[in-house]
């Protein structure tokens, strides 16, 4: 019998244990759950976590727990900092998760917790050790926060935002022209910025940002004439709920300058622009097959330009003076896109420039291999590109074969009444012509379609 008694004891003592652990895993509730501060939204507390503090029994993490009171609508920001690799948690009156903390830009200005009360009634914030290992003091601060779910925005504004699965959206009346900047970080969401409205002579405008103020926040840079425009401070990924700061700025232009950022690049005509992490666009016209020369140059930047259009693709980091930036090539008449951007993440002025120079065949076949049709040999791509002088005795239909196992073939065909590209036209990788040609002389371009590609390739030119 007292073995029975013993034994149920036992299970008693066990159970009760059991039971305390779960309490100490996952905290809840209010004061009955063990030993819980008050914390009123503005008051700042020092703790330490020791070896004496409360444990959670699945990982052995200290923690302490401090009762909120906040009202339906209010929105709350939490800080911790200190000595303590810790986190923030925080539970609803009734004991459900909400939120946990976001490690602060760069992993080294502690955590922060941000919350909107669905409801009023006391909510429970914990703070935990990483792990195990995690002890020390701690610095907790809280303060509530008003925020906005859009409206007007000027030049000086520092407003504050709550996301909840919609994006706000802020006017902005544009009085005089200006370099302005936008910016809109958080620690609980990937900020994603836009930038669209209509100028006071009508022309549209639509510019978009997500990680060019560093880390997940984002930054708009743009030379804005008079006129209305909208900002939406929304997010990307699945993250959609959390608060948000949103600033704006303006910022000097130099004397005498005038900036276009983005817009039509004028053959012979330098523009500038002003540069501040997201790419610029640009759209270059060329009328007929033309030699182009593209320079940007700057004396506050590390220049980077992309050139891209039907088949075309370039791209140079320092091919010009210094760090400057210069693409040199042949292009088919189109209309092409220049995108000008900063390898170094700086911001700064940058002037882009443009030279069309009309293509002249006889010259430019002067000295080249020659090819005719029936041609097949092959050949070793050491450099950007080969060039050959291709016969065509008599019209008709012909094909050009650029075959190689070792890089990704590319033909450009250049002559009096006209230019023509491929790239995978042929098998897998290969590149194929397939022309009607008058007869005459013609700029036959073997390349690879990565200008930093080399290997062997076979050409073939057929009468069909």
């Amino acid at each position: 019998m007292r073995t029975i008694l013993r034994s149920g004891s036992m299970i008693m003592v066990a159970s009760a244990m059991l039971a305390l652990g779960a309490c100490q895993q996952l905290p809840t509730g209010g004061a009955a759950d063990g030993a819980v501060d008050r914390l009123t939204p503005g008051e700042t507390r020092r703790g330490e976590l020791t070896s004496r503090s409360s444990y959670n029994v699945n990982d052995g993490s200290r923690f302490q727990r401090y009762a909120v009171p906040l009202e339906a609508g209010q929105v709350v920001r939490f800080d911790l900092t200190g000595a303590l690799n810790g986190s923030l948690s925080l539970h609803a009156p009734d004991g459900e998760f909400l939120a946990a903390s976001h490690a602060g830009h760069g992993g080294q200005d502690g955590v922060s917790l941000s919350q909107r009360a669905d409801e009023g009634g006391v909510y429970v914030l914990s703070v935990s050790g990483q792990d195990h290992r995690s002890y020390g003091p701690f610095r907790l601060s809280s303060r509530l926060v008003t925020v906005g779910e859009g409206g007007p925005l000027q030049v000086g504004d520092e407003l504050a935002g709550w996301l909840d699965g919609a994006v706000d959206t802020y006017v902005l009346e544009i009085a005089e022209q200006g370099l302005y900047q936008i910016t809109m970080r958080s620690d609980d969401l990937d900020a994603y910025l836009t930038l669209r409205g209509t100028t006071a002579e009508g022309e549209q405008l639509h510019l978009e940002d997500d990680d060019s103020a560093g880390g997940l926040d984002a930054l708009l840079t743009a030379y804005l004439p008079p006129g209305r425009y909208e900002v939406d401070a929304g997010w990307t990924q699945q993250q959609s709920r959390g608060l948000y700061m949103l600033a704006m700025t303006s910022l000097p232009v130099p004397a005498g300058v005038t900036l276009q950022q983005g817009g039509a690049l004028v053959p012979g005509q330098t523009v500038e622009g002003w540069m501040a992490g997201a790419p610029i666009p640009y759209t270059l016209v060329v009328n007929e097959t033309a030699r182009v020369r593209i320079d940007m140059t700057s004396t506050a930047l590390d220049p980077y330009l992309e050139l891209m259009g039907d088949t075309v693709m370039r791209a140079d980091d320092d091919g010009g003076e210094g760090f400057d930036a210069r693409i040199e090539t042949l292009l088919p008449a189109g209309t092409y896109q220049v995108l000008a951007s900063d390898v170094s993440g700086e911001q700064g002025l940058f002037a882009l420039t443009a030279t069309v120079t009309p293509f002249d065949l006889a010259a430019a076949l002067n000295g080249l291999p020659l090819l005719r049709p029936g041609a097949d040999g092959q050949h070793a791509l050491s450099g950007a590109a080969d060039h050959y002088r291709l016969v065509i005795p008599e019209q008709g239909r012909y094909t050009v074969e650029m075959h190689s196992r070792q890089l990704d073939a590319f033909l450009e065909l250049y002559g009096d009444t006209g230019a023509w590209q491929d790239d995978d036209g042929g098998t897998n990788t290969d590149a194929l012509l397939n022309l009607v040609l008058p007869a005459g002389e013609y700029l036959l371009v073997a390349r690879a379609f990565d200008h930093s590609e080399e290997g062997d390739y076979q050409l073939l030119v057929r009468r069909q």
